[in-house]
């Protein structure tokens, strides 16, 4: 395998990498980390541009003759099959479009120009859409919103948590609600009453109340725009079950962009 066709398939491999351990890190940090996303982001060029440069210097210098060895890559494409992964992995069958090489260059140049015009816009356009997507369900607006709430001065006694990927309940929606949000925080009643006065400062809309059955929780729902955000708070129990008669709740935040 030549040095321009390994550089392609490394940088993907470094890509791929990146992404896997900065989902990890984030796992078990409950937090973002940018080193990883980085690396991946900087692969993710070294991979385009290795790619670029091959097929630039497959059409100046007919090399390297092995450069169809790069449509292996279209078996990726199968990944649009899974649902949690999504359709756009289909813009990786672009690279089946490199199989066409595997005869030489003289044979059918013109088909083959534009055979490796169409497997590089596929190819690019598919993987700046992933790492869009990618930014986007990282920071989308629940995200912004939640860490503007922590450095709102009115809510500088709250000892926010990390913030963390979470599943939440919204009546009339049959599956949970994935997003962001705030666990395990202890408040007091006032602050409690804080949280929920900054939710209308904010420009919310209170969409539903309701009671928790297992915890006796309060569960209020806030809506605007494309965000939706849960405020549950709810007192600690003793081992009886008892309500612990102190200014402590247990209270979670969560958000999500629909």
């Amino acid at each position: 395998m030549s040095k321009e066709v390994k550089s392609i398939y490394l940088g993907l491999l470094l890509s791929v990498v990146s992404v896997v351990l900065h989902n990890y890190l984030y796992f078990l940090l409950k937090k973002e980390e940018g080193v990883f996303f980085i690396l991946a982001f900087l692969a993710l060029i070294v991979f385009v541009f290795a790619l670029i440069y091959s097929l630039t210097k497959y059409v100046t210098e007919k090399k390297p003759e092995d450069l169809w060895k790069v449509g292996f890559l279209g078996v990726l494409g199968f990944l649009g099959l899974v649902p949690q992964l999504g359709q756009v992995f289909f813009g990786f069958f672009g690279f089946a479009l490199f199989f066409s090489l595997k005869g030489g260059y003289d044979s059918k140049i013109a088909l083959k120009n534009i055979a490796l015009a169409v497997a590089l816009v596929c190819v690019i356009g598919t993987l700046s859409f992933v790492f869009y997507q990618t930014v986007k369900n990282n920071q989308d607006d629940a995200y912004f919103f939640l860490n503007f709430m922590k450095e709102q001065e009115m809510l500088e006694g709250i000892d926010f948590t990390d913030l963390d990927k979470v599943a939440f309940v919204w009546p009339g929606n049959t599956e949970p609600v994935s997003g962001k949000g705030f666990g395990g925080m202890t408040i007091t009643n006032e602050q409690y009453d804080q949280l929920r006065d900054f939710f209308q400062a904010a420009g919310f809309e209170i969409d539903f109340f309701d009671i928790e059955p297992t915890t006796n929780a309060g569960v209020s729902g806030y809506k605007k725009d494309s965000v939706w955000c849960v405020l549950k708070a709810g007192f600690y129990y003793d081992e009886n079950g008892d309500p612990i008669p102190e200014d402590r709740l247990r209270c979670e935040i969560s958000c999500a962009q629909m």
